[in-house]
């Protein structure tokens, strides 16, 4: 009983709302006042696209109420309906975004109404306004007139339309138009033109009335016919002949202006997306891969002389969060081991830092973290593994070219500074004195090893993805 008054009084809502606004004589009537905030801006096509995203609403409310039977050896045991307190809120809902739509609508496209004729003679059949639709027949070329040369918000949409005539079974409307308190003439005019209107817009419908191998709509003809032939004398006779005339395909021009309609909704629906995802790559991660070419530069203190410089070659993995970054580089670069042998000497930075400047175009990113060299001696004797965790500090600058609104090339020059640990050369070394003569130290005595730094200067070329909004 609950759901029954929830579901009356939501309907009554929306219908009391639909029966203001398709009104048939005032189809530019001044809009109620809505009480739904929506933000008013925007043209036609704006317009159009909250629209369409209107009829997905009332196409959810539709659905949202669902009716069951259940039956055992063709007898029937049970039946009824779930869901219909959710659909009164949802039709509740969708009467306050209509409302507020069709504000915004008046006020920013004045003189266009917002539905077109038909898309409110659909309506009129769902909420059950069957006295409105009798009036229209009976006033038609008063009506029409009033709406020469008016283009509703989106007139190239037949969607709105569809979904007003195709919401429930055909079934559901003839019972409901049996249950009106008509005449048996009204209840007929009301059921042949809404066959017709149906059919306008649903193919299959419209083709499943007198099934053949092709489409055969003579069936209008013989139903118009048979209802003339019913009531010959009757007020409807001009408009059941002039006002179904048949189902002609759309012209080129028509077609043309929907396919042109269609194309400026989708680039606009296209944009905002775009925008949107703009709006969202602040937050987004943005990643770089990059492949660099690198030249080791060492001081004079022994460790050129001692090891095979690396980090010739990196690929770095850079993931950057507003003007947080943190960079992975993977070290590469063939040397000879003190046995002749080519080897490849590796290691890793993994750095964390800031990122400076206009995103969009230029960032010089500040670094600081932790660096591991493989190198190898060049003689024995010397120990094959330099500091297993020393720092490094990297200044990075990078300039992007845009390939796409999504990626860029990106072109890198890195000057990184690494802090490791110098172990005197073997033939060097006085274990009586305890110290190192390595002439790279000046002769003066030294401890076995010291700490020394290496830098590496190094370009190259990357790809940027999910780049940052500026």
């Amino acid at each position: 009983m609950i759901k029954k008054f929830l579901i009356s009084m939501a309907l009554a809502a929306t219908a009391s709302f639909a029966d203001f606004y398709f009104e048939y004589f005032e189809p530019n009537a001044a809009p109620a006042a809505s009480g739904t905030a929506l933000e008013c801006a925007g043209d036609s096509v704006d317009l159009a696209i909250r629209k369409r995203e209107l009829v997905k609403q009332f196409n959810t409310c539709v659905n949202e109420r669902t009716e069951y039977s259940i039956s055992i050896m063709m007898f029937k045991v049970k039946e009824g309906e779930y869901g219909a307190d959710k659909q009164a809120e949802c039709f509740k809902a969708y009467a306050d975004s209509l409302n507020a739509l069709a504000t915004c609508s008046e006020s920013l496209l004045p003189g266009r109404p917002f539905f077109s004729l038909e898309e409110r003679l659909a309506y009129r059949y769902y909420f059950g306004i069957y006295d409105g639709l009798i009036q229209y027949f009976k006033n038609y070329k008063q009506i029409q007139e009033d709406w020469n040369g008016k283009q509703s918000v989106d007139p190239y949409d037949l969607g709105d339309e569809k979904a007003a005539v195709t919401a429930v079974p055909f079934e559901k409307i003839e019972a409901g138009i049996a249950e009106w308190e008509g005449s048996r003439e009204d209840k007929d005019i009301l059921t042949l033109y809404y066959k017709y209107l149906r059919s306008t817009y649903d193919w299959p419908y419209k083709c499943s009335i007198k099934p053949a191998f092709m489409c055969d709509t003579s069936w209008l003809g013989e139903e118009k016919t048979a209802f003339l032939n019913k009531y010959p004398e009757s007020e409807y006779r001009e408009f059941v002949e002039t006002q179904m005339p048949g189902f002609a395909e759309p012209t080129a021009e028509e077609k043309a202006n929907r396919e042109a309609g269609d194309k400026l909704v989708d680039k606009r629906q296209s944009d905002r997306a775009l925008e949107e995802v703009k709006a969202a790559r602040d937050v987004w991660v943005a990643l770089s891969g990059i492949a660099m070419f690198g030249i080791p530069v060492t001081s004079t203190t022994g460790f050129d002389d001692n090891y095979d410089a690396s980090t010739m070659m990196s690929l770095a993995f850079k993931a950057s969060w507003r003007s947080v970054v943190l960079q992975y580089q993977y070290h590469l670069a063939f040397g000879d081991n003190n046995k002749g042998g080519s080897v490849a000497e590796k290691g890793y930075s993994i750095m964390g830092g800031v990122m400076l400047g206009p995103k969009k175009t230029f960032t010089v990113d500040l670094l600081f973290g932790l660096t591991y060299l493989d190198t190898y001696a060049k003689e024995e004797g010397i120990s094959a593994n330099i500091d297993y965790e020393s720092y490094a500090f990297a200044v990075q600058g990078t300039y992007y070219f845009p390939i796409s609104d999504s990626w860029d090339v990106t072109a890198h020059v890195q000057a990184r500074m690494n802090y490791i640990e110098n172990f005197c050369r073997a033939n060097y070394w006085d274990e009586e004195d305890g110290r190192c003569t390595d002439p790279g130290r000046g002769g003066e005595p030294q401890d076995h090893s010291w700490e020394d730094l290496q830098w590496t200067f190094s370009a190259g070329i990357g790809i940027r993805f999910w780049k940052p909004r500026y």
